[in-house]
């Protein structure tokens, strides 16, 4: 999603930090950072803030982030904690921190977080996943083979189950002309130091959907699947665009408008609380995220309006635009 490029600079020694303003200015210096990716730099300034504020718990949170998405989980976790102090049911944070000792592979204190989180929120699927992830991990110290096969079980059983959802959510025989894709959990791309949640390769006819999410209710797996397989797959063709991504976002949130009342999930809960506003709602963020993760993104793509027969390639680009570009969707 991050894309814009930051040039200012500024100047940061101890004599700067004399007033708010000079921290407030690092601070956005560091948001910017992170937010485009650069976590090396977004964790030099927060850590500059705090030298000088250690009462700065956002920026405490932010340097968190910064460090876990370095894949350095073990520098993430004091900041996590002393956040913690003062927010100590902020619900995702509390799950963040279990997910960071988890990496680390401190299991059983990782488990703790998790189960602190569902004692505030039973139906809080990141904590859920988690903590079903960390009790393989766990047993995988003590009997792999028992471990791996009950990675396997669940993995089928609920990526089954996720099908099933996809396919029933739409009119019997749409997926008819779809049996060549294929679908699994598998390591994604990665954007912003996170995994994509789920991914269309359409070189491969192939959906796959993070492993991250292999103790995922089926319910979550099959609202993205609804958006990559009803949708992207659908039109067996390796192009997007800002009008396909608005009808992949408006099918996988009036699924789960519909059908995810004992499931809370923050994600997908904000686009069915967009869509709930209005489908223009939904549909001018989806535009304002695709716009800025690639500025040069088609407004239409092929079926996208659906026009009942497809467009060329060449009529979907202009001499003032980028040619229409096929690439690998990503949620």
């Amino acid at each position: 999603m991050n894309s814009l490029k930051i040039n200012n600079s500024i100047n940061i020694s101890p004599l700067n930090f004399g007033s708010s303003l000079v921290e407030n200015r690092t601070v956005a210096k560091a948001d910017d950072y992170l937010k485009n990716g650069y976590f090396d730099k977004a964790i030099d300034l927060y850590e500059k803030v705090i030298q000088h504020n250690p009462s700065n718990i956002d920026a405490r949170l932010s340097l968190a982030k910064s460090y876990s998405y370095n894949n350095q989980y073990k520098e993430a976790i004091p900041h996590l904690e002393e956040y913690l102090k003062v927010k100590s049911n902020d619900l995702e944070n509390i799950t963040f921190l279990g997910e960071c000792y988890k990496k680390i592979g401190k299991f059983s204190k990782s488990m703790e977080y998790f189960n602190r989180a569902l004692s505030l929120e039973p139906n809080y699927d990141y904590a859920k996943r988690n903590l079903l992830d960390a009790q393989n991990l766990y047993l995988q110290c003590i009997d792999p083979k028992k471990a791996q096969k009950e990675r396997y079980d669940t993995a089928i059983k609920n990526l089954t189950e996720a099908v099933k959802i996809a396919k029933g959510f739409f009119p019997k025989g749409y997926m008819d002309d779809m049996k060549d894709v294929t679908v699994t959990f598998d390591k994604t791309s990665k954007m912003g130091g996170r995994s994509n949640i789920a991914q269309y390769e359409h070189s491969k006819r192939r959906v796959s959907v993070t492993d991250e999410y292999t103790y995922a209710n089926p319910k979550l797996t099959g609202a993205y699947l609804i958006h990559e397989l009803g949708i992207h797959a659908k039109d067996n063709d390796p192009y997007t665009s800002v009008c396909e991504e608005q009808d992949a976002y408006r099918a996988q949130a009036k699924y789960w408008l519909e059908n995810a009342h004992d499931v809370y999930d923050p994600e997908m809960d904000y686009v069915a609380e967009l869509y709930s506003q209005s489908a223009k709602a939904l549909d001018d963020r989806v535009a304002e995220i695709y716009r800025l993760r690639d500025p040069g993104i088609p407004e239409t793509s092929y079926n996208h309006p659906p026009t009942g027969k497809k467009a060329s390639a060449h009529s979907l680009s202009s001499e003032m635009s980028p040619p229409i570009k096929a690439y690998d969707i990503i949620v």
